[in-house]
């Protein structure tokens, strides 16, 4: 009996042990034998784990607009990541010259990226594990005159990826006189490994197709209606977008800078006000019910004065949200709890090291989003920035979900793809070039 106690007491300490690794380590340690492999494969490690790193600092995550990754935060205990200024997504994934991987979208820690010589295919996958899924052509569209477009993800409760699917748009177009439209789009479940179609009723038009993704529903702006969101989710069975009323509508101000983001969860919207003496916060979160009703969970000043735009808030804590000052370039952590805030990028700031901002970018961007409407109607004046996302690395590694039949490759056999694609297009090119110059001197 004391040597079975014994025993317990040893395989409780070492789980506790491992569970303070960071995952790289653990995820060596599953082939020391099969005891460590079954520990660190049970809910109860994987809840363990995740429970010692809910510290916002754990995380790692990227701002981003487009391709481009403005502020990089590293979680170098979750993951052991190097302490340097690394992008989370390889730059070869976001390259748009032929010959690249492209940038798609990502979700739940997974990334969608194309082959720009082939449109025809695309891959997802994740860059922590470099395992990637090959996303065979709609059977309907074997060419790839379809555009890719978007991916979506179902998370459970610890946040790992149960299953995904990638949307293709086939078609968009106005219709009832351009007050409505119908978006055509092909989706493939990594459950089944099939394509299907869809056709979508929007009941109005899709501002552009700039979005929030979180749980499995995109969010857009819409076109010539102010103060709405336009909502589906990729998983139902409806054919219907949403309406979703914005929670400040029809409150005017031309100062006001306004923000869709996502935190722990829900979609949150930012606004922030510049007064004389303070820059005053209010974030409302959006219901995940079907009523789409939004609840007002932060009002609170800041001394800080000029000219703040809200930037995202923290994926994981809610009480915590960047702003960017337009004036002096540099971007805040604001604390909602405590009521303080700090200047990130600041090398004399040990706290926030490992928080690499590219000034140069971020300048661009936000200047670009939150472009002066002084000189616009009033109408126009009520903007909400919904082009700034988050690429959030997973805090817990699992197998990227494999489809029937698909094929898996690495990073390294996906690059070598697209460099093979590319070379045999431009050996057609030649070719087809070679033949016409022949034709055009009469020798053929």
């Amino acid at each position: 009996m004391a040597l079975e106690t014994k025993t317990h007491l040893l395989e409780v300490l070492q789980t506790e042990i491992l569970g303070r690794l960071p995952l790289k380590t653990i995820s060596r340690f599953k082939s020391v034998c099969k005891t460590w492999k079954s520990t660190i494969e049970s809910a109860y490690f994987r809840r363990l784990f995740l429970s010692l790193n809910r510290n916002s600092s754990s995380s790692s995550w990227s701002l981003m607009y487009a391709r481009d990754e403005l502020v990089v935060f590293h979680g170098h205990k979750t993951w052991d990541l190097p302490k340097s200024r690394v992008s989370l997504i390889p730059h070869s994934f976001r390259g748009c010259y032929i010959g690249d991987c492209e940038y798609m979208d990502s979700s739940g820690g997974l990334v969608l990226i194309t082959d720009v010589s082939d449109k025809a295919s695309c891959y997802v996958g994740s860059p922590v594990t470099q395992q990637w899924v090959k996303i065979p052509p709609p059977p309907s569209d074997p060419t790839g005159d379809s555009r890719v477009f978007g991916l979506v993800t179902r998370l459970d409760e610890d946040g790992v990826v149960l299953s995904f699917k990638v949307i293709r748009i086939a078609s968009y177009h106005a219709t009832n006189d351009y007050l409505s439209s119908d978006l055509s789009v092909l989706l493939y479940s990594s459950e089944t490994g099939i394509w299907t179609s869809k056709v979508i009723h929007i009941p109005h038009q899709i501002g552009n197709m700039s979005n929030i993704n979180l749980n499995g529903t995109f969010y857009f702006g819409c076109l010539g209606v102010l103060g709405v969101l336009l909502a589906h989710d990729f998983y139902s069975e409806s054919d219907q977008f949403r309406v979703v009323q914005l929670p400040d509508y029809p409150d005017y101000n031309k100062d006001y800078k306004r923000t869709l983001t996502t935190s722990g969860g829900f979609v949150m919207y930012v606004r922030t006000l510049a007064k004389k003496e303070e820059t005053v916060l209010k974030i409302w979160r959006l219901s995940n019910d079907d009523d789409y009703s939004w609840q007002l969970l932060w009002e609170v000043g800041f001394p800080i004065t000029g000219n703040y735009a809200p930037v995202a808030m923290h994926p994981f804590d809610v009480a915590a949200v960047y702003l960017w000052s337009r004036h002096d370039h540099h971007l805040v952590s604001c604390n909602l709890l405590k009521r303080d805030y700090t200047v990130l990028g600041d090398a004399s700031n040990d706290g926030h090291q490992d928080c690499f901002i590219d000034k140069s970018i971020c300048k661009l961007s936000v200047d670009e989003l939150w472009r002066s409407s002084s000189y616009l109607d009033e109408d126009l004046n009520f903007q909400v920035c919904i082009w700034l996302f988050q690429f959030v690395i997973p805090r817990w590694v699992e197998s990227v979900p494999r489809p029937p039949q698909a094929e898996m490759i690495d990073t390294t056999s996906l690059l070598s793809y697209a460099a093979a694609t590319h070379g045999r297009m431009m050996k057609d090119i030649e070719e087809a070039e070679y033949f016409w110059n022949e034709v055009e001197h009469g020798r053929i």
